[in-house]
């Protein structure tokens, strides 16, 4: 018999699926156009092979609790549309987004689940970070960060030149990322025994701090603060002195910049601090005034009635800067609820995960989605990053990986 000329002819859709998702964790952080096309591709291959195999038996992944609030989530953020001040607008965006980030989330419970296909995506996810962080760092070196005005107050801070954004639309978006990178790097580090997968993780780790320095992102440099106090705390009491040396070198290099950017937040004078709490003040008047929320996507269309501080309609704002207060003003008290109840649910599997008798890296896996998900909220206080496409897809699909690897270690060692 004829052997096949190529490997890729040996595999069935199925395979081919997942080789496209390995492929779509990896491209996302750095092309939203083309991550959009391959979720295309992706999906309409998952759905073919779904078609092909419909007699097959499927088996849930999910625990019930955490498949029902997923329900409710996206039961409250469809009926939300109806309270919008522009439904078309809302609906559109919420077939557009929300489908990619429930596809996200299916293609990982169907086509990542199994063996070492977790860790394949991770390491899919680790390879893309580092390059959006060198990348990064060589845009800072090059002088190609040309500064936006409407990321700095200029006046404020005239030394500011340049906020690196990498393959990333924003500093901000960009410093959430990396958090969450770091996150998943000392994490998985404090897991492993040892070895070349420990070096290769510490030069990711100073990739990322050294990129999220460089983009002066006031609010994820205390997110990150908070994530390594933590971790040291909670994982790994060596990482003490670590952390307290090498917090002093980064202050004795660059105290008078970094202070003086820090301490900016508590300072009104600054406009984009004064912008932010004014998004706090109105957005707080635009929920007492609508408990059960202006619709998805329907802050902007709600702004201007509530527009204190700019009061310039011609100005869209699409949201408040503020994760929390963003989901209450658009999904309603019962939208921020059913939101935390899903993220208590994975913090829980996670937090089993992180303390299982299971592989170094699946551990690894529970301990980066802890550390990832303190750095979410604590950036998410200043700033509402999930509302980028790539975070928001990048945030589903690693929700998705750490229930199907909670999942595969509760039946491994038969724990309901």
């Amino acid at each position: 018999m004829k052997k096949p000329l190529f490997r890729w002819q040996q595999l069935n859709l199925q395979q081919v699926v997942f080789r496209l998702l390995v492929l779509l964790v990896f491209v996302l952080p750095l092309s939203i156009p083309l991550s959009g096309f391959l979720f295309s591709v992706t999906m309409i291959c998952a759905l073919i092979d779904q078609y092909q195999r419909r007699n097959q038996i499927a088996t849930g992944i999910l625990p019930k609790k955490l498949k029902y609030a997923l329900y409710a989530l996206m039961a409250i953020s469809l009926v939300s549309l109806a309270f919008s001040g522009n439904i078309f607008a809302s609906a559109f965006n919420y077939a557009y987004v929300v489908s990619q980030h429930i596809g996200c989330f299916w293609l990982v419970l169907h086509y990542a689940s199994k063996k070492r296909e977790p860790l394949v995506l991770l390491k899919s996810f680790l390879l893309a970070a580092f390059i959006v962080a060198v990348y990064g760092i060589f845009q800072y070196i090059a002088g190609t960060a040309i500064l936006n005005t409407e990321w700095v107050d200029v006046s404020q801070f005239p030394e500011l030149k340049e906020r690196v954004y990498s393959t990333l639309q924003n500093p901000n978006i960009l410093g959430t990322f990396l958090v969450v990178t770091i996150g998943y790097c000392v994490g998985v580090f404090s897991a492993l025994p040892g070895g070349k997968r420990r070096i290769a993780l510490i030069t990711l780790f100073l990739a990322s701090f050294a990129c999220l320095l460089l983009t002066f992102s006031r609010g994820n440099w205390v997110s990150l603060f908070v994530v390594l106090f933590t971790f040291a705390v909670f994982f790994y009491r060596k990482a003490v002195l670590p952390f307290v040396g090498g917090g002093a070198l980064v202050a004795y290099f660059a105290w008078d910049l970094l202070s003086n950017r820090l301490m900016s937040i508590f300072q009104t004078e600054d406009t984009s601090v004064a912008l932010r709490f004014s998004y706090v003040e109105s957005t707080i008047a635009m929920i007492k005034d609508s408990p059960w929320g202006v619709g998805w996507y329907g802050y902007m269309y709600a702004f201007p009635d509530y527009d204190f501080y700019l009061q310039n309609p011609d100005v869209p704002m699409y949201h408040c800067h503020n994760l929390f207060l963003n989901i209450t003003a658009e999904l309603g008290i019962q939208g921020l609820v059913a939101f935390l109840f899903v993220v208590f649910l994975l913090v829980r599997e996670a937090w089993f995960l992180a303390h299982a008798d299971v592989e170094p890296w699946r551990k690894g896996i529970g301990r980066g989605y802890l550390m990832s998900m303190i750095g979410i909220a604590v950036s998410g206080l200043t700033d509402h990053t999930l509302f980028n496409i790539q975070l928001g897809m990048l945030f589903w699909l690693l929700n998705s990986l750490l229930a199907v690897c909670a999942a595969n270690a509760r039946q491994r060692i038969g724990k309901p």
